[in-house]
């Protein structure tokens, strides 16, 4: 939507103009005035329009002046003159010179008028375009620069050429968003889940920022968070958005809305507003580790530094610490390899944390999960386990963490992995060969159980704590084939199975075997046995 300003001396034009043309359907939301050339430089500068329609003639300023002055603080705004007969080799001049945009000749003609409004208004929706597209990729540089450098070259410079407007002053608000599958759903895409989160923060920014604030927003994904800085013009270096107050409390409810419709748990962590650029790197770097906050106030969606820093208590926190009957305990459980028993011992140690402090801090329950991981990859080691079988990087330098919204299933999936460890020790597969072995018909039983959905080998490497690349060569070397039709395979082997019972239709063995598409289907089943679905089943005798 646009903002709409008319700059013209008689109120009686001002007020006809206003309703001469139905604007909200044009794409104007709304509409500021100025009776001359003087007192438009000062509402432009304040207001920010998109679109200028200004009178010529008038007391103080004329039209064009104020039109030059403008110019080079509202590069983007498009400017329309009223002018009258007498006045139109001037109006046509000043439209060659670039400095104006298009001219309505008095007395307005409405059709003629119109067509020229909405000439403008498509290439204000141009313009928009080609802004979005620059500063996703400008900004989506700047923020990663601001993430990986401690003390980064930019300068107000630098961000007046990537936002939108220009400002005597900027104000900054960096914010986290991070977006996690929960757990026995589909996982939405890495790239519809990125999508899901930039259309959230431009939704928020318009519904609860003031329409009058100029602002741009940069962004740059990383994996399953939104890094962002909300940057914003401002008449004076000391005034701060009023943010937190009333908007937190709708945009959480917001947030929950969205996770209840797309079994996607987002959380938005957000810094403090500032006047000062050198803040930002360290008001990014706050904002990600208060996405942490998820972990142990599981109703809250949304999570602001000031709001942490204001209810934190003034006691040193409790440190948590894995004593040693616990770790007796985790070694027992996987020697016995009873899931049962190692799922309800990782649920407690998870509570454990939740317990034994009230908003610990990160690193304290970090050391305590890594103490954790250190015992049980003792075990492997003392036992001979083959390290790329049982735990990848992702154990060891804790980064797992990031892809869980709770303790609960965090802990669980720890549980899952030593489940997995004591099967190897229980069934003497310390060795590589055996080790290796046997975990294809893992995968392949995990293939089964999820056959209807996309599994990739990189789901797989999670589910099994392989690293994906040794899983990769693991398949040629020694099955001599890779993932994809090792996948395949089973798809088949499935789909004729299922072929054999007439009560399902072909057409349903296609979408239970993980096929989008029913061509495809047909295809590749043809590869696999020389014939179509449908012929297989009369072959078959059903």
């Amino acid at each position: 939507m646009y903002k709409l300003m008319i700059v013209e001396d008689e109120p009686l034009i001002r007020t006809g103009l206003k309703h001469y043309f139905s604007w909200q359907e044009l794409g104007v939301q709304s509409i500021v005035e100025a009776e001359n050339g003087k007192e438009g430089v000062a509402t432009a500068l304040r207001e920010q329009p998109d679109l200028v329609i200004t009178d010529i003639r008038m007391p103080e300023m004329d039209g064009l002046q104020m039109i030059e002055e403008l110019r080079q603080f509202l590069p983007d705004t498009l400017f329309i003159i009223l002018t009258g007969f007498n006045d139109f080799e001037y109006a046509q001049r000043a439209i060659k010179l670039g400095s104006v945009h298009a001219f309505l000749l008095k007395p307005l003609e409405y059709e003629e008028s119109l067509t020229v409004i909405q000439e403008c208004m498509n290439k204000l929706q141009l313009k928009q375009q080609e802004q979005r597209k620059r500063s996703t990729l400008e900004g989506s540089q700047l923020i990663k620069l601001l993430l990986e450098e401690e003390q980064p070259a930019i300068d107000t410079n630098l961000i007046a050429e990537l936002c939108n407007f220009k400002s005597k002053h900027y104000l900054y608000l960096p914010f986290v968003l991070a977006g996690f599958p929960i757990r026995e759903t589909p996982s939405p895409s890495t790239r519809w889940m990125r999508e899901q989160a930039t259309k959230f923060i431009h939704l928020a920014t318009e519904a609860y920022l003031p329409a009058s604030l100029p602002r741009s927003i940069f962004t740059y994904a990383a994996k399953s968070k939104l890094y962002g800085l909300i940057v914003m013009g401002s008449q004076t270096a000391t005034s701060i958005v009023p943010f937190e107050t009333q908007v937190l409390p709708e945009l959480d409810q917001y947030l929950n809305k969205l996770t209840l419709e797309h079994h996607l748990a987002l959380y938005l962590a957000i810094g403090t507003v500032t006047n000062e650029l050198s803040q930002i790197t360290s008001l990014l770097h706050e904002s990600e580790k208060l996405l942490y906050q998820r972990f142990y106030q599981n109703e809250r969606n949304i999570f602001h530094i000031s709001s942490i820093k204001a209810g934190a208590t003034a006691t040193k926190p409790m440190l948590i610490q894995l004593d040693d009957n616990d770790k007796k305990r985790i070694i027992s459980c996987i020697e016995n390899a009873n899931k049962q028993e190692i799922l309800q011992l990782m649920q407690r140690l998870a509570q454990d944390i939740l317990h034994k402090a009230d908003g610990p801090s990160p690193d304290l329950w970090l050391a305590y999960v890594q103490e954790i991981i250190s015992v049980i990859i003792r075990f492997a080691n003392k036992n001979h386990i083959h390290r790329d079988g049982v735990y990848s990087d992702k154990l060891l330098n804790l980064t797992f963490v990031e892809d869980f919204h709770s303790l609960e299933v965090m802990f669980e999936w720890l549980g899952n992995w030593m489940v997995h460890l004591g099967n190897i020790y229980t069934e003497g597969l310390t060795d590589n060969h055996q080790q290796d072995v046997i975990i294809f018909e893992h995968i392949k039983s995990f293939i089964r159980a999820n056959i209807d959905q996309d599994i990739t080998l990189q789901m797989v490497a999670d589910r099994f704590f392989y690293n994906p690349s040794y899983l990769s060569r693991l398949f040629k070397r020694k099955l001599d084939k890779n993932y994809m039709r090792f996948v395949t395979e089973i798809r088949m082997e499935y789909a004729q199975e299922c072929l054999k019972k007439p009560e399902i239709l072909v057409t349903d063995v296609c979408t239970m075997c993980g096929y989008k598409s029913y061509k495809h289907f047909v295809k590749t089943f043809r590869l696999f046995t020389n014939m179509t679905p449908s012929d297989y089943r009369k072959q078959s005798g059903w």
